[in-house]
C-alpha cells in the first residue's frame, strides 16, 4: 500500500527464525496447494495459503495484476484520511474477480492540513481547540464514515476493512492521541466490518506506543514469498496484540498478499 506522495518506504523487521521456525515453515510449505480447496487453514475471511494482491490509487493508470489470484484488495481512500480513491469502482471490480470475497482498506492519520477541521465535531462532542483527545477521535470516526461512504456509493462492500497505518503519513508525537484516532476509526467500522490493522511492527510502535486493540493485522515489510510466510510465525514480527491473518511482500511489481493459516 502506498501512502500520499512521495512514496513512503516500509522498514523491514529483521527475521532469525530457529530451527523449529524452519521446521514449521517447511511444513507450512507442504500443506499449501495451487487450488483453494485443496487448502485446509483459514486466517479469518482468508484461506489459509490463499495468494492474492492489494491495488488502490497507484494502480489507477497502470494495469492490475492478472489472473490467477485467489483474492483481491482495495483501497477506498487515495493515501489520507478524507482523500478517495478515484478508481475505487474498477478495481473493486477487479478483486470482485477474485474466488475469494473482496475486501477493502483505507488510509488513516493525524489530524493535520485541510482536513483537521474534521475533527471537531462527532461522538465525542464538540471539542474546544485545546481538547486534542476529542478532535483524535472525531477525527478517526468521521475518516472511517466518510470512507465507508464513499466506498457504498462505488458499489463496494467488504467484510473486512484494514486501517493502514504508516510512518509515512502525518502523525502525532503524542502516541495516546493517534491511537484516539484509530481507536475512533475502529469504532466506526466494527459494527459493519471485522476491522483489522495493516502496519509493521517498528511504525506501530512509532506511531501508538502500546495501544493493543487486538485486531487481526496485515504485516508489511517481507522482500518475497518466503518472507511473508515467516512473518505469519515470527511473533518478534507481531504488534497491536493481535494474531496476523495476511502478510505482504512485492512480486512482479505489484503488492502480493499471503494468507496465513
Amino acid at each position: 500500500m502506498q501512502s500520499a506522495p512521495p512514496a513512503r518506504k516500509l522498514l523491514l523487521v529483521p527475521l532469525r527464525p530457529g530451527p523449529l521456525l524452519l521446521a514449521l515453515l517447511v511444513a507450512l510449505a507442504a500443506l499449501s496447494s495451487p487450488a483453494i480447496s485443496h487448502r485446509a487453514f483459514a486466517a479469518g475471511a482468508y484461506t489459509g495459503g490463499a495468494h492474492g494482491y492489494d491495488v488502490s490509487w497507484p494502480q489507477c493508470s497502470a494495469p492490475l495484476p492478472a489472473q490467477p489470484y485467489d483474492f483481491g484488495i482495495a483501497g477506498v481512500t487515495g493515501g489520507r484520511a478524507f482523500r478517495h480513491n478515484i478508481c475505487l469502482a474498477a478495481e473493486y471490480a477487479w478483486a470482485s474477480r477474485a474466488p475469494g470475497s473482496p475486501t477493502l482498506y483505507m488510509n488513516l492519520n493525524y489530524p493535520a492540513g485541510t482536513t483537521g477541521g474534521n475533527g471537531m465535531t462527532g461522538p465525542a462532542g464538540n471539542c474546544s481547540k485545546r481538547d486534542k483527545a476529542c478532535q483524535a477521535y472525531n477525527y478517526g470516526y468521521n475518516a472511517a464514515k466518510d470512507a465507508y461512504l464513499y466506498a457504498a456509493s462505488q458499489g463496494a462492500s467488504g467484510a473486512v476493512w484494514w486501517l493502514d497505518i504508516e510512518t509515512g503519513n502525518t502523525w502525532s508525537k503524542t502516541t495516546d492521541l493517534n491511537a484516539r484516532v484509530i481507536q475512533g476509526a475502529i469504532d466506526y467500522l466494527r459494527p459493519n466490518a471485522t476491522v483489522g490493522i495493516y502496519s509493521t511492527r517498528y511504525q506501530w510502535g512509532q506511531i501508538a506506543g502500546g495501544f493493543s486493540p487486538g485486531l487481526p493485522t496485515w504485516i508489511a515489510g517481507a522482500s518475497n514469498l518466503s518472507g511473508a510466510q515467516n512473518l505469519c510465525l515470527n511473533q518478534l514480527a507481531w504488534f497491536a496484540g493481535g494474531s496476523p491473518w495476511l502478510t505482504q511482500y512485492p512480486v512482479n511489481g505489484f503488492t502480493a498478499d499471503y494468507a496465513c493459516g
